[in-house]
């Protein structure tokens, strides 16, 4: 684990008229180890790549796929979450740049 990344949480509130609003705030700060792959489908004929990334962190009881996690200035929304053994303290992030924090 190499990496400093920051856990972000979610909450959810309703606005006056009764609209969903996320607001995210800073968890905690961790170290984790990323992983790239690309991840290859073919899809209506076509050959597609993605590129996926993986974060490995110590596991967080209250982490959700609501969270994000910022590496460096970029943020990421968590797509999943593994465990990689039912008794192992770590666990494995499925994680997707997105376009703003």
């Amino acid at each position: 684990m190499d990496t400093l990344v920051m856990l972000q949480s979610c909450v959810i509130t309703l606005n006056d008229i009764g609209a969903k609003v996320k607001t995210y705030a800073d968890f905690r700060k961790v170290w984790a180890k990323i992983d790239h792959s690309v991840d290859e489908q073919v899809a209506f004929g076509n050959l597609e790549a993605g590129h996926v990334i993986y974060a490995t962190i110590y596991k967080v009881p209250q982490m959700d796929t609501r969270w994000r996690v910022i590496i460096g200035d970029d943020a990421f929304q968590i797509t999943a979450i593994d465990s990689i053994e039912r008794m192992s303290p770590l666990c494995k992030l499925t994680i997707q740049a997105i376009a703003n924090k």
